[in-house]
């Protein structure tokens, strides 16, 4: 069919010329083409290869070797953060073996961002310097606040040094 045609046109004037052949239906291309991949497709044929959308001029992502749309491939192959589940496209944050947004990296607790003091780990979630302390550090008998340094183990308790004092009773 394609030769009658080529014929055809040829007669009126009108030379096509072959441009390979289609990678998705491997018939022969004339006219627009779309050159991908270092393979030739129809336009058409030139797909996402999870939602089958036309790809055209769009941009595209490659995964071993197969053509991706843009909101495809970061649902499909872009980490995840620990917090939302939604993809990650920028900046993230690696810790406790997992990835989140910048901007989801916070206290388990408050909810503060954490600063240049850090943060500390317990059961799997992030929390700041003074929220750690004050939900699982030891408490000091004296004054009940929490032990985030030096203390005194005596009388079967823990002491600032400060409030392990002499008094008097009554």
């Amino acid at each position: 069919m394609l030769g009658s045609l080529q014929a055809n046109m040829s007669r009126q004037g009108v030379n096509t010329v072959q441009k390979g052949c289609c990678n998705a239906c491997e018939k022969p291309i004339v006219g627009q083409v779309i050159t991908a991949l270092g393979k030739t497709w129809h336009p058409e044929h030139f797909t996402c290869n999870h939602c089958n959308q036309e790809l055209g001029t769009r941009n595209f992502f490659e995964r071993d070797g197969f053509p991706y749309c843009e909101p495809d491939y970061h649902n499909l192959f872009s980490p995840r953060c620990a917090y939302c589940n939604g993809a990650i496209l920028d900046k993230c944050v690696t810790a406790l073996d997992k990835t989140w947004h910048t901007e989801h990296f916070f206290c388990a607790q408050c909810g503060q961002q954490f600063g240049e003091d850090g943060f500390h780990e317990r059961d799997g979630k992030p929390y700041c310097r003074n929220d750690y302390f004050e939900m699982f550090a030891p408490k000091c008998n004296g004054c009940n606040r929490a032990i985030m340094e030096n203390y005194i183990s005596a009388l079967n308790s823990q002491w600032h040094p400060d409030c392990f004092v002499c008094r008097v009773s009554n």
